[in-house]
């Protein structure tokens, strides 16, 4: 048997496991799942602690809290502008490490 066909033939084996739901099957979609709740947690952290550290600066940072930029207080426009280019490129993030996520499964079972 030629190496070729064996690696098809352990590819059919770990995609049947996974639709028939086999033990194998099951250990292959949690270790997916897990990390796709890692990414998820990571990227809602990163999210939480920009966002958090926001209302916090003014009270360790005076001069932040007293600065301002066209007439707005800095610590607003920060929030009220700001926020919304570090939201896509954090939207940006997840979905290009979630296709990585996905694209190594499917190498797996192939």
């Amino acid at each position: 048997m030629a190496t070729g066909e064996r690696d098809r033939e352990h590819a059919g084996r770990r995609l049947r496991d996974l639709l028939e739901q086999t033990q194998v099957g099951t250990v292959f979609l949690g270790a997916l799942m897990r990390r796709q709740l890692r990414l998820s947690l990571a990227i809602t952290a990163a999210f939480l602690v920009g966002l958090g550290v926001q209302p916090l600066l003014p009270e360790f940072w005076p001069s932040y809290g007293d600065a301002s930029v066209l007439g707005l207080p800095l610590p607003w426009l920060v929030l009220g502008v700001l926020t919304y280019p570090g939201l896509v490129i954090l939207g940006l993030l997840y979905v290009r490490r979630a296709e990585g996520i996905d694209d190594d499964f499917t190498d797996l079972l192939q």
